[in-house]
């Protein structure tokens, strides 16, 4: 490690004291035991409170001989151990912040206490005196000014930085997060009136869970009043500039989908457009200050598998889209001036951008690239700054400056955050915290009837099982750490053990028919690409494959090779194999074909196009549609291979159900009937290796409801 100046004697965070000299953690007064690298690690963040320390500050300092690879694996195992010690946690941070993609910050108020030295006494001077040295030139005389205006000018950036850091800090220790609703079921859509005294929103609490209809709640009221009586599917919301009326875009399976405006006290509803699209990203609908547009998202007409930006004039109700070279634009936000148009490009899973439309020539830009989904996005009352939302990772609410977006900063306020909007005053802002529980459920079929119970379990996310070869053990991804990483446990769900900590989405774990590696893939980095890691524990290791964007990786039986997805993250997936080390990529099937699984007896490849289930041999030929197989419902990963025929899940009529396709006779036959729903991404529903049980996720709770924050500025 690098030596370290010398410094105060000991740093004090209430009730930890990290002593610097002997090296060491104490909490209230009892030391603390603490492995070298995370001690390491705690002394340069603490040491440095307030500010963002690099990734690459950090691998220069502590670990200058590692490769990076392990320097990454071993930062994020020192940082996951410190918050274990310290109770800390990466969604609310009292002590570690995480930078994502940047570094860390310590962000504890902390005392310094120094080691009082006496100063030593002065050394006598032993050299004969000197003569007295020749006044400088002009010609120095104007370097020394130079140099004095430079130090001068560096001088006054830093405090101008520093200042504008505390007037940050100040403002954000200013905020407090109230509750808005809580009201049973749930809620979606917020959006502010024009004066910001009440906020309008869907609710389905009336509707016993048939859909939502539109509400307005005033601040500081405690009734919401229904304005409509037509449940949606979904529904996105935005109040006119001068208040006069509410538009909603709805879909609804009735046939009554589409763009409406409806009075914010109620009344009837007048419909000023149709929408063919049935897919919904999140609130859709922004109003532009002059009340003379109203952007909205659909399919164009030529093509179902993209979304597009439309402005529909409110004069002539004419509809034109104002976007291109995205083939996912969604969440459409006017600035208050109305001069510019926020929007996000998702047309890459994992990696979005936040980009400005400028309204008046019709050009874009892109702002800021993320790697995750962005859920919400509003603008800061000034129009100099835009807040945004990302789900993935802990639910996370971010602000960008226009002027530095390479600045955007995570506040530390809110959680599971998604929709969001502020009032015109820009005092406040109101975001939809919405939190999902999906289990990972067993089911025994050999049972009569057959029987599930709850295997894995916890109070976030796991879904993406797979079930070792010797079936002891379970792969799955679950994002109970923060971010979606990949985990192991035995197959009573006992000892579980995480075994990556990329903080980016990392998912659809499949392992080696040894049961000594397992395959993933992560978006580390921004991009898709497959890893395998060791199941007991270790660094992961990235497979160099020569195609980019890769996913949903799958083993053939004889572990030489790795079945993947090409292209599923820009819509356009096809199927491939590499070799199990990394290497030369194969192709076996075309666009559109994703997930592959080979079947229990490696004679065939089976993968999902277009809702239907194909098959075809390990060297890509001879592909064909299976005959009698019913369309699949969610997002073509919810069926698995098995000796039985292929277990699927299905939805209809409000009621989710496993069914069982034989292959031979091409019949199909129900199965299990789930309690409750699935989520809409399965991941995987494996089957073990003696076809006795299989897993399946299921969602066994939702809930809802809008924050508001005061103090906004």
């Amino acid at each position: 490690m690098a030596d370290r100046a010398e410094g105060p004697g000991s740093i004090r965070f209430a009730p930890f004291e990290l002593v610097l000299e002997p090296e060491e953690l104490r909490r209230n007064g009892i030391r603390v035991k603490v492995s070298g690298q995370a001690l390491q690690v705690l002394i340069v963040l603490a040491s440095e409170r307030g500010r963002l320390v690099t990734r690459e500050h950090l691998h220069k300092v502590l670990w200058p001989e590692t490769s990076f690879g392990d320097f990454e694996h071993g930062l994020n195992a020192a940082v996951n151990r410190l918050r274990e010690i310290l109770g800390d946690s990466a969604i609310n941070p009292k002590y570690i912040e995480t930078i994502p993609r940047q570094g860390y910050r310590f962000i504890a108020a902390t005392k310094v206490e120094d080691e009082q030295v006496p100063p030593l006494p002065p050394i006598a001077s032993t050299e004969p005196p000197r003569p007295p040295a020749k006044l400088p030139s002009r010609r120095w005389w104007i370097a020394l000014a130079v140099a004095a205006c430079i130090l001068i000018s560096l001088a006054c950036i830093r405090l101008k930085a520093r200042l504008e850091e505390a007037s940050r800090l100040l403002r954000i220790q200013r905020l407090t997060v109230v509750p808005f609703t809580s009201l049973p079921g749930n809620v979606t859509s917020p959006a502010f009136s024009p004066d910001g005294s009440e906020v309008a929103f869907g609710w389905d609490g009336e509707t016993n869970g048939a859909g939502y209809d539109l509400y307005v709640k005033a601040i500081g009221s405690e009734n919401p009043l229904r304005i409509t009586h037509h449940p949606s599917e979904k529904l996105s919301i935005a109040w006119s500039p001068d208040g006069r009326a509410i538009a909603i875009s709805r879909v609804s399976k009735e046939g009554a989908s589409g763009i409406f405006l409806v009075p914010p006290t109620g009344g009837p509803e007048r419909k000023i457009s149709s929408r063919s699209s049935t897919y919904w990203y999140g609130n859709e609908l922004s109003w532009s200050p002059d009340g003379k547009y109203l952007a909205f998202t659909d399919h164009p007409e030529t093509s179902y598998q993209s979304i597009m930006l439309y402005l529909l004039s409110m004069s002539t109700l004419k509809a034109t889209p104002v976007t291109k070279d995205c083939k996912e634009a969604v969440l459409p936000s006017f600035s208050p001036k109305g001069e510019l148009m926020a929007w996000v490009c998702a047309d890459k899973w994992g990696s979005e951008s936040l980009r400005l439309l400028n309204v008046g020539d019709g050009s874009t830009t892109e702002l800021l690239k993320v790697h995750e989904m962005i859920g919400g996005v509003a603008w800061s009352r000034d129009g100099d700054s835009i807040l945004y939302s990302s789900p993935l990772i802990g639910g996370g609410l971010w602000e960008v400056v226009l002027t530095h977006p390479e600045r955007a900063q995570r506040l530390p306020i809110g959680h599971d955050v998604s929709d969001l909007t502020v009032s015109s005053s820009g005092h406040r802002l109101v975001y939809l915290q919405s939190s999902t529980n999906t289990n990972i459920w067993r089911l025994d079929l050999e049972a009569s009837p057959v029987q599930a119970h709850k295997l894995i379990v916890s109070s976030a996310e796991q879904e993406s099982a797979s079930i070792s070869p010797d079936g002891r053990r379970i792969a799955f991804e679950s994002d109970r750490s923060g971010a979606i990483e990949i985990w192991v446990c035995d197959v009573d769900g006992s000892n579980v053990l995480q075994l990556t900590s990329f903080g980016v989405m990392s998912g659809t774990p499949r392992w080696s028919p040894d049961g000594g590696l397992t395959a993933f893939d992560s978006r580390y980095g921004g991009e898709s690409n497959l890893y395998t890691v060791d199941p007991e524990g270790g660094v992961p290791a990235k497979l160099n494959i020569d195609i980019p964007d890769k996913s949903q990786p799958g083993w053939t039986p004889d572990g030489k090779w790795i079945y993947f997805t090409q292209g599923d993250d820009t819509g356009e997936p096809s199927i491939w194999k590499a070799p199990s080390q990394g290497g030369h990529a194969v192709q076996l099937a075309s666009v559109p074909a994703a997930t592959p699984l080979a079947s229990p007896d490696g004679q065939y490849v089976y993968f999902y196009r277009k809702k239907r289930l194909w098959r075809m041999m390990p060297d890509g030929s001879s592909p064909e549609e299976l005959k009698g197989m019913p369309e699949l419902s969610f997002q073509g990963a919810e069926w698995f291979p098995s000796k039985a025929g292929i277990y699927f899940m299905t939805h209809a009529n409000g009621k989710t159900t496993i069914e069982l396709f034989d292959t031979s006779t091409q019949k199909v036959r129900p199965v299990f009937a789930l309690e409750k729903a699935a989520p809409y991404w399965i991941g995987a529903m494996p089957v073990s290796p003696d076809g006795k049980w299989m897993l399946f996720p299921q969602i066994d709770g939702h809930s809802s409801n809008l924050m508001m924050i005061e103090n906004m500025q």
